[in-house]
């Protein structure tokens, strides 16, 4: 039995349902356009939350800033769930025996490749941009006006059922088009059979384990790939009878925000003056375009599309190095942690290029990603020169970022992000040394571990091989203490020092010089863990929270509160309900502290900003923490996090916490332990 078709509203001036394919090859076609739509809108998104104005010196009022550093977060959210359903149309096209499709046309798009509904030109953020992602993500079942600025030549084109070609077919929304893939998904599998059409090789596609992206998935069924699809269609519009959480509606409440802050203070503008459509090639013809030709926003431009380049020829060829061996594994693994790196380099690139001018011919106007396409095909001819290319590009890329960084009031970034392509451009050429010496005549031989030099981080220590506990057994308790757990807090010899006899040679535990009461206190407050006790007077042990908590040490590490599912990490004799785990990065027994946050001289606020957020329907039950290999602390489950003194900065269900103690965006992850080449166990 077959899903449920999704809804299809209509809504007068909707065109005509479109026709289904009736091959795999008009399939692959739709699945093409379905990426370029799903990689234009996250180009365009991105774009315009550059252009958001980030400091205080801007001209904005505390509560406005506020406002746009969330809007900014927000709609750099959408623009990964878009890079998500990149993905997943990909996945699909893989499923049935394509390629990814990360190819697409620049901007702004010329009329007839897509609907004439569908415009997609790089703005900043303003009034009519708002209304334009509005009408972008909006339902079939809902009336939404474009933004004004938005002009479009008014076409429809239905395509002709029973040809070999694929020809344009027209659709109001992009919903739309997601219906008609899922329909011919099962016109097809009806026609041919299931095991027919899903011909391509999970391995290649991209899953979990490459980005932890929630709704990732692998498709090689018909209930998979309608699966996606519904995923897609629901996250970008949401349902008839739910819309809430959809992009529709996550557009829909900052345009109200916005609305308000306008109306109280007339002169509130939110965005830098970046440019509408800029360009980096100079245009035969101009028309809305602005030619990048200013000092020192060309040049950066010019090395920030190549690293958006690098980064899509990384996504392509993970295509090609499926995790069938331990080396294609952790080449695989390598090309993600790359491909991550480089996004946060345009994330930084991009926003700076907004506050740069553009060109003399355009006074007032600053510049802007323009995410040029490359003109060449993004896949490599084999693995064996990919490795070559790329060190080769990499290492183009690392140059011009060390000649950019040197000029005076350089963008402080750009040293770190020299940094790390000369990272992967070695990293590439020692693997190709390793595995092809003999393209280039070398003879293989060992390669040292590449230094980086700012703000290192230490190789991966040995663990202390695990120990027992210490334990003490008293009349109505049995006391354990777990010194590979202990930071020292020094709750316990503080509040009970006849019970724990610090610096003393043999036996120091004599549970009976407290009452159980007592010592349950002072286990409750040992926050690293170490300490746990069993009642053997029939008293109760000690319960699960009712509110899981994370505590952000200042300069220190996280001190949690939950009932904890600790991934990768054997357990010992330490409490599963507290733990410290380390954020500088430097602990020798990951992930668990050991204090050498205080050595290494780590810095990092125990109070950060409050971030907006809603109070949890659920605050206790499980806590989940993986700690990913070479990666942070991924969390899901409820928890409030808290600074220092308790005040909450966030309430998430989900999130990545920063333990590698690079991050600029402390306590989250923000991809810096890619480019610092962070090393550590995990899952």
């Amino acid at each position: 039995m077959h899903p449920q078709p999704l809804h299809r509203a209509a809504l007068p001036g909707m065109l005509p349902a479109m026709t289904p394919a009736s091959h795999r090859a008009q399939l692959v076609g739709m699945l093409a356009e379905a990426a370029e739509i799903e990689h234009c809108l996250m180009c365009t998104y991105l774009y315009a939350a550059f252009s958001l104005k980030q400091n205080a010196d801007e001209g904005l009022e505390p509560d406005e800033l506020a406002a746009v550093q969330r809007w900014r977060r927000e709609i750099i959210a959408i623009a990964t769930d878009e890079m998500l359903h990149l993905v997943l149309a990909n996945n699909i096209a893989v499923a049935i025996g394509a390629r990814p499709h990360y190819r697409r046309f620049n901007f702004p798009i010329a009329p007839g490749l897509f609907p004439a509904d569908i415009a997609v030109e790089l703005a900043p953020f303003d009034e009519a941009t708002l209304d334009h992602f509005v009408y972008l993500e909006r339902p079939a079942d809902v009336a939404e006006r474009d933004g004004r600025h938005y002009e479009k030549t008014s076409y429809h084109r239905r395509a002709v059922a029973g040809r070999l070609s694929m020809l344009p077919d027209d659709y109001t929304t992009v919903g739309e088009l997601y219906e008609s893939i899922a329909e011919s998904c099962e016109l097809l599998v009806q026609h041919s059979g299931e095991a027919k059409l899903f011909i391509g090789p999970r391995a290649a596609q991209l899953a979990l384990q490459d980005f932890r992206l929630p709704g990732l998935m692998t498709v090689g069924t018909l209930a998979e790939a309608r699966q996606a699809v519904e995923f897609i269609v629901q996250q970008g519009e949401g349902s008839r009878e739910n819309k809430s959480g959809s992009h529709y509606a996550r557009f829909c409440a900052i345009r109200s925000e916005w609305q308000g802050l306008k109306a109280r203070r007339p002169a509130f503008e939110p965005a830098r003056p970046a440019a509408r459509n800029p360009v980096m090639r100079n245009p035969v013809v101009a028309g809305l375009r602005v030619h990048v030709t200013a000092e020192p926003a060309a040049a950066l431009l010019d090395v920030a599309n190549v690293c958006y380049e690098l980064m899509l020829r990384l996504l392509s060829a993970l295509a090609d190095v499926t995790p069938r061996s331990e080396t294609a594994t952790a080449r695989r693994r390598e090309m993600a942690d790359q491909t991550l790196a480089l996004m946060h380099m345009l994330g930084d690139m991009g926003s700076a290029l907004s506050a740069m001018p553009a060109s003399d011919k355009h006074p007032g106007v600053n510049a802007g990603m323009t995410f040029t396409a490359s003109r060449t095909v993004l896949t490599y001819l084999s693995v064996e020169t990919a490795t070559l290319v790329l060190a080769e590009r990499c290492g183009c890329v690392a140059d011009r970022l060390e000649t950019l960084a040197a000029q005076p009031g350089a963008l402080p970034s750009l040293a770190r992000h020299a940094q790390a392509m000369r990272r992967f451009s070695n990293y590439w050429s020692a693997d190709h040394d390793r595995h092809w010496p003999v393209i280039t005549g070398q003879a293989a031989a060992p390669v040292a571990p590449v230094p980086v030099a700012a703000a290192p981080v230490a190789p991966a220590a040995a663990r202390p091989t695990p120990k027992p506990p210490d334990e003490a057994r008293g009349r109505d308790v049995l006391l354990r203490f777990d010194t590979q757990r202990c930071i020292h807090s020094r709750h316990c010899v503080l509040g009970e020092p006849a019970v724990f006899l610090a610096n003393t040679p043999g036996d120091w535990l004599y549970p009976d010089q407290a009452t159980p009461e007592r010592i349950a206190i002072v286990a409750h407050s040992c926050p690293s863990g170490a300490i746990t006790y069993q009642r053997l007077d029939g008293g109760p042990d000690e319960a699960p929270p009712l509110v899981n908590v994370a505590r952000l040490r200042e300069n220190g590490p996280l001190a949690f509160h939950a009932d904890l599912q600790l991934s990768a990490v054997q357990p010992n004799g330490g409490s599963r309900l507290r733990a410290t785990l380390c954020r500088c990065g430097q602990s020798a027994n990951k992930p668990y502290c050991d204090g050498s946050h205080n050595a290494a001289g780590f810095k990092a606020s125990g109070e950060p900003a409050t971030r907006e957020s809603q109070p949890l329907a659920l605050r206790g039950g499980a806590l989940r923490v993986d700690p990913l290999r070479n990666g942070p602390l991924e969390v899901s489950g409820n928890l409030e996090l808290c600074a220092g003194t308790g005040r909450t900065v966030d309430r998430l269900t989900s999130t990545r916490l920063c333990r590698c103690g690079q991050s600029q965006n402390k306590p989250f992850c923000d991809n810096s332990h890619a480019v610092v080449g962070f090393v550590a166990d995990g899952v």
